[in-house]
């Protein structure tokens, strides 16, 4: 069975690790937001393809869950002493290698996707990782403080300005690579992680012809919902949600979804969100365990969410 996953942040990453465990590597194609990419230090950063990579190398800062793990920061240090802007960007020494090793590559003329497809190979990950656009697709953030890039609404000012709008015009310039529309148009189930909807889903479904190409692919498309107990595992969605007065329920992220998911999955112990969502948008709903804090628990909701695109498969219901 094909598997293509769309991935951000670290819920994204865990959901790549648990289809990474059980899926063949050339079954399995992972598309990841690049609304956080930013340039420091003169070097493209781009933190939800940094994550995955990390992760499914087993590489990844267990404590932080992204970074490298027992990384320095003597390179950082001396940035700072220099005063150098940016600084507030926790990068270690052997993330700054990666990105001194991608920026050079994009310079010399290749595209993100060719640099990732370099990147994963060296890391030992031969699953197709794949940034869903080649071209610079920054997420803006408009707050009461004015216009911010992602970064810095997220990491230097710890996502504390309220938020009015979230703004994608670059990526409605932009569009998906070819790869991504070929791994979405083979893909027996396509997944959208448990990943923030706004911050790392919504800046992908915003790229010029991500919405058509999921609108045509064939298999199952699933979205797993990132709250269990009106509460996120990670990061500032509730905060956000409230910010944008969009409420802060499964019921009020289903929404976001319907036009082209068959599936929400909601964890088991929201099970009484299975009625809401069903009631609020024409979505079949299912509950399972989606807490994945580490990869066993993450394979085994990959294997739940296989099992459901196996009974579509069989039986032609969703499940």
């Amino acid at each position: 069975m094909k598997v293509a996953v769309l991935a951000g942040g670290v819920g994204g990453a865990r959901m790549a690790l648990g289809f990474a465990g059980i899926v063949p590597p050339d079954d399995l194609s992972i598309i990841v937001n690049v609304g956080d990419d930013d340039r420091f230090h003169g070097l493209y950063v781009c933190p939800d393809l940094d994550t995955v990579l990390y992760t499914l190398s087993g590489v990844v800062d267990p404590t932080q869950s992204w970074g490298v793990a027992d990384d320095g920061t003597r390179a950082l240090e001396v940035l700072r002493k220099l005063d150098s802007p940016g600084v507030w960007m926790k990068l270690g020494d052997a993330d700054l290698g990666l990105h001194l090793y991608r920026t050079s590559r994009l310079a010399q003329g290749a595209s993100l996707t060719d640099v990732s497809e370099e990147l994963s190979h060296r890391f030992g990950v031969h699953c197709a990782l794949l940034p869903v656009s080649d071209e610079e697709c920054p997420t803006i953030v408009e707050t009461a403080a004015g216009l911010l890039r992602f970064q810095e609404w997220f990491v230097r000012d710890r996502a504390g300005p309220a938020v009015k709008k979230l703004r994608f015009q670059a990526a409605h310039r932009a569009q998906i690579t070819d790869r991504v529309r070929v791994a979405l148009r083979g893909a027996d189930i396509v997944v959208l992680a448990p990943s923030n909807p706004y911050l790392s889903i919504l800046p992908m479904l915003e790229v010029g012809g991500m919405r058509e190409a999921l609108h045509q692919a064939p298999g199952l498309k699933v979205a797993v919902s990132p709250l269990i107990g009106g509460r996120a595992i990670k990061g500032p969605l509730v905060k956000l949600m409230n910010d944008l007065g969009v409420g802060s329920s499964n019921s009020d992220i289903a929404p976001t979804y319907s036009n082209f998911v068959d599936v929400f999955v909601v964890d088991e112990g929201d099970s009484r969100d299975v009625a809401n969502v069903s009631h609020r948008c024409a979505l079949r709903v299912t509950a399972m365990p989606t807490l994945i804090p580490d990869a066993a628990r993450a394979e085994h909701l990959a294997r739940r969410l296989i099992e459901l695109a196996s009974m579509r498969t069989t039986t032609g219901d969703a499940g």
